[in-house]
């Protein structure tokens, strides 16, 4: 099983346990963020032929960018992917835009402790990532997914 895998399972056997902790909440809500940021990052360097960099290649990868990229995306004005599989585009949309939720919700669970973490929305975050995995292999090979995927990794100049 794939280390994203590994993550996105902790997510929600963190969220369905016993006991719910705000401790086991929070490292849920951590967990499927990094569950999706690590399937992109697979999926990105999974193209690389040279197997043996991949990992190395992998550690290029930022959180700021990549949020940056996943916002770029989502500005239909600048990035209206007219001419694209409407079904495709949206499917991509989905993606970027839970990408950056997840984000901010980790760093809410990571670092505000001034009120708890509340189960629906800990529910919720892991849910957003499980339809994250389960969207992705179904665009994954159209051609503004691979460019979503080297736009994760290229800063925009």
């Amino acid at each position: 099983m794939a280390y994203h895998d590994d993550l996105l399972k902790q997510a929600s056997h963190l969220v369905h346990g016993m006991p719910l902790t705000q401790a086991s909440l929070r490292r849920a809500v951590s967990s499927a963020y990094y569950a999706v940021f690590h399937l992109l990052i697979a999926e990105a360097v999974s193209n690389w032929s040279n197997v043996e960099s991949r990992a190395a290649l992998s550690r290029a990868f930022d959180h700021g960018i990549m949020r940056t990229a996943s916002n770029r995306l989502l500005n239909t004005r600048d990035f209206p992917l007219t001419g694209e599989n409407p079904v495709v585009a949206d499917s991509l949309r989905l993606v970027a835009r839970s990408f950056v939720q997840l984000q901010e919700d980790r760093h809410f669970a990571d670092y505000n402790l001034t009120r708890d973490l509340e189960l629906t929305d800990a529910l919720s975050q892991v849910k957003s990532a499980e339809k994250v995995f389960a969207t992705w292999p179904m665009i994954r090979t159209a051609q503004i997914a691979q460019e979503y995927l080297v736009s994760l990794v290229v800063r925009q100049r």
